[in-house]
């Protein structure tokens, strides 16, 4: 299969990168995401772009992660391109990894998704790639009252877990895998690449 990373991640990354307004549309679309059909994540952006915080699709946890990210955005954008200065690729997704987890709501899972659509690194372990790979929910996630230094241990598993596979791997099975289970929706893995993109700029 043709590597629909390659064609559709640079895009969103540019996006991303390119102001502290879309970084802040990026990461309301991972928010979005959270255990939602991803074919209707783009019409959850529409209403969330028209509505704000009024949106029925932004509730609990999302809600939280909104108001932090409509506060914090300027600060949260600058620190995260600061970020793209790291030559170690090691270096850079720990800090990049730590950069997201600050907004609340918005767990290891999550925060990864949000690295890989802004800078091409790390990935998004959801369920969908839980069950994939045999991974334990529990491995992925803690609280915010965890230990510093159970947080950054979590941090580092899941990054190596990313590693394994590699985040091009990973968006293009993930991809994959959504077209071929959910076919009266996409058209093929393309399609369900190229709206991580449309779903912003469009």
């Amino acid at each position: 299969m043709k590597s629909v990373f390659k064609i559709h991640n640079p895009k969103i990354n540019k996006f991303s990168q390119a102001s502290a307004e879309n970084f802040s549309l990026m990461v309301v679309m991972a928010v979005l995401s959270i255990q939602q059909d991803w074919f209707s994540v783009g019409n959850q952006i529409q209403d969330y772009r028209k509505r704000g915080l009024r949106s029925r699709f932004v509730w609990g946890n999302k809600a939280k992660a909104v108001k932090y990210l409509r506060k914090h955005s300027d600060v949260l954008y600058k620190e995260a391109m600061i970020c793209l200065k790291y030559k170690k690729k090691q270096q850079l997704e720990e800090e990049l990894m730590q950069v997201f987890l600050q907004i609340d709501g918005l767990g290891l899972v999550k925060a990864g998704f949000c690295c890989q659509l802004f800078s091409g690194h790390v990935g998004c372990i959801d369920l969908h790639n839980e069950k994939r790979f045999g991974i334990s929910k529990n491995v992925l996630s803690f609280s915010k009252k965890t230990k510093p230094e159970t947080q950054l241990k979590k941090i580092k598993l899941y990054l190596e877990l990313c590693r394994k596979e590699g985040c091009e791997k990973l968006w293009n099975g993930w991809c994959k895998h959504i077209a071929d289970i959910y076919p009266k929706k996409w058209k093929d893995a393309h399609h369900v690449s190229q709206v991580h993109f449309d779903y912003v700029a469009n």
